[in-house]
């Protein structure tokens, strides 16, 4: 036994204070009186009472001695450590199923030679009699065999015969979650404190916190991979491709092909490049860039895809291609149509085209007073001061200054009003289009008064009216700025440029956030219509209301199709999924592998022994309880 607070032993101190309480305690002392008539006929009874009083005084005082003692032992937390829960010499084996488990030495994989080693230790186990319990380490780690003895031990080896047997198709593409493997051998942990926990990887981990690790990597696996592309364009808006490569585990000279397949809008055109480096034993990573003069016959101003790729036999072959898209920039087309034609949009849309160029073919036109605005086959509508007849539905519609309401609109337009030059706007709701916009340092001297505005929002007003407004269904996307930009100050203010460019961000999204990803990460997908599906590996995914997040769990390349706000299908798009780059490294070693928790020896008898005293303490005060009943009556 020992004492969690020796402290508590102060109180040791109330069984002494007792003990000087009774030793004052004052006696009966003689006493001379006139007559002892009245006491003389009960005199026999007293004498025979006497004998169990003292005894009763001696059990009271032993009691209170009793009770003092079990305070005191509370104050000092007594604990008695407890064996092990478990008294077999128990075995938890985690296999990690990896993708790095899949890079192979001479025809055999990581996770072929982890699968053959962790046999052994069943083996071994069984033979002491010892229960053995395995779990498979990927992105979601499984129990397979919980405490299985030696008795069912069949089972368990044709299991893991079988998983030999798939080699590297056992293994995920992603990396493991250890983690969640640790609290699977918790399970086993938590009955048997004494259990042994192995992990066959081909990891090396700076930090097992008392796991033992056993590597499965040989000295010969090596690996060339591709690890990331990129095109971006230059001034002269053409591209220059950026490939970071890597060769770890070997030193060797690599060529790095860059295939550009598609070139200059020719789908019959593929431009192959070539470059080398040497890569030492360390592993860096080495950056090769292609340049518009590493081009034979011209610039690159657009592709399908490019396909990036080293030709070697190394240790793991997933890697060594890498496949980028984004080179077909889909045409984004502007009208403007105004009563008296500004540049104000134009410049706007001319700095949105820049920021936009590797994403956007952004195409403005301007059209004269005179012309006649077109209806249809335009993504994006300004209208500025002369409405349409009839509102398009096939592209985002901006009415600037609306005179008059178009048919389907949904507005009613009242009289044009003229205020004071200083008049400010109000914050209607908060919404994106509004993002990073100030309507109290917006100034407008002349409105329109909405009078009806069926399925709009509000998102700014003046004096109570609403000046700036939207409607966003699947049918229509409407924006409304009900006053004139000539009699306002907002075409001094960044806030032009920032409605123009949350508006145009707002509705046109980039449907992908990169063209590649790793597996594990999670895709997000902006849809600019509706009915958008991702087809991937032989597997079709719909996505009805055009957004959705998805995480794929295996390499290669996905198509994104969908259609626009009129459900016309708009120019496809794709994305590359690849091996996480953690994994493709032999030589990789992590910082530590979680803490699996065991149960502490004194945690069960700690709660006992309290369990107890308290017990023992309430008794006592019963049977002192008792005993002054029965000394008073």
């Amino acid at each position: 036994m020992r004492w969690l607070t020796p402290l508590g032993f102060l109180g040791a101190l109330g069984i002494l204070v007792l003990v000087i309480i009774y030793l004052i305690k004052p006696n009966y002392q003689n006493k001379r009186i006139s007559s002892t008539y009245v006491w003389r006929l009960s005199l026999k009874y007293k004498k025979r009472a006497l004998p169990v009083s003292k005894i009763q005084n001696i059990i009271t005082f032993i009691c209170q001695m009793l009770m003092l003692t079990i305070l005191t032992g509370l104050l000092a937390s007594p604990v008695v450590a407890a064996d092990a829960i478990g008294d077999e010499d128990e075995v938890v084996i985690i296999i990690d199923a990896s993708a790095g488990m899949r890079i192979s030495d001479e025809g055999e994989t990581r996770f072929e030679r982890a699968v053959s080693a962790a046999r052994e230790r069943a083996e071994s186990a069984f033979a002491e009699r010892s229960p053995v319990s395995i779990i498979i380490a990927d992105e979601s780690p499984e129990l397979l065999f919980a405490r299985v003895s030696a008795d069912d031990g069949t089972s368990l080896f044709g299991e893991l015969e079988r998983l030999k047997e798939l080699g590297a198709d056992a293994c995920s593409f992603g990396s493991a979650d250890m983690t969640a493997a640790a609290v699977l051998a918790e399970s086993i942990t938590s009955v048997n404190r004494e259990a042994q926990v192995y992990l066959y990887t081909g990891t090396d981990y700076t930090y097992h916190n008392g796991i033992n690790v056993v590597s499965v990597a040989t000295d010969n696996e090596w690996n060339a991979t591709v690890i990331d592309c990129k095109a971006e364009m230059n001034k002269d808006n053409h591209y220059e491709i950026t490939v970071n490569a890597a060769c770890r585990g070997k030193t060797d000279y690599l060529t790095v092909y860059c295939a550009i397949h598609g070139a200059n809008s020719d789908p019959t055109s593929t431009v192959l490049l070539e470059k080398g480096e040497f890569f030492d034993p360390s592993g860096e990573e080495k950056t090769l860039v292609f340049k518009t003069d590493d081009i034979s016959g011209g610039a690159i101003y657009s592709y399908d895809y490019i396909e990036v790729y080293v030709s070697v036999r190394d240790s793991l072959a997933d890697d060594n291609a890498f496949f980028l898209y984004g080179g077909q920039r889909p045409v984004i087309k502007v009208q403007y149509a105004s009563s008296s034609p500004n540049n104000f949009f134009e410049s706007a849309v001319r700095s949105l085209r820049q920021n936009k160029r590797e994403r956007w073919d952004i195409q403005f036109t301007s059209l004269t007073a005179d012309e006649m605005p077109a209806t249809e086959g335009f993504d994006i509508y300004i209208f500025e001061h002369r409405m349409p007849d009839t509102l398009p539905t096939d592209g985002i519609v901006l009415l600037v200054d609306p005179d008059r309401a178009p048919l389907g609109s949904g507005l009613e337009i009242g009289s044009s009003y003229k205020v004071s030059s200083d008049s400010i706007l109000a914050s209607g709701s908060s919404h994106k289009l509004t993002e990073y916009v100030k309507p109290s340092r917006i100034t407008v001297a002349k409105y329109n008064d909405i009078i009806l505005s069926e399925g709009y929002e509000e998102l700014a007003f003046y004096n109570g009216r609403p000046v700036m407004l939207l409607r966003d269904t699947p049918e229509s996307k409407v924006v409304v700025w009900g006053f004139d930009l000539n009699y306002s100050n907002i075409i001094a203010l960044p806030d032009f440029s920032i409605l123009v460019y949350n508006m145009f961000n707002y509705f046109i999204p980039s449907t992908l956030e990169s063209s590649y990803f790793e597996v594990g990460d999670t895709v997000m997908l902006n849809g600019r219509g509706t009915d958008l599906t991702v087809t991937g590996n032989g597997e079709e995914q719909r996505f009805p209301s055009g957004s959705a997040e998805l995480v794929p769990t295996l390499p290669g390349i996905y198509e994104v199709r969908q259609n626009g706000i009129d459900g016309t299908p708009l120019m496809p798009e794709s994305f590359f999924v690849k091996i996480p780059s953690s994994e493709c490294n032999p030589n990789r070693t992590a910082e530590a592998l979680p803490l699996i928790a065991r149960p502490d020896e004194t945690d069960t008898a700690y709660r006992d022994i309290l369990m107890y005293l308290a017990i023992a303490l309430v008794s006592l005060m019963f049977i002192e309880w008792v005993l002054e009943i029965k000394k008073n009556y």
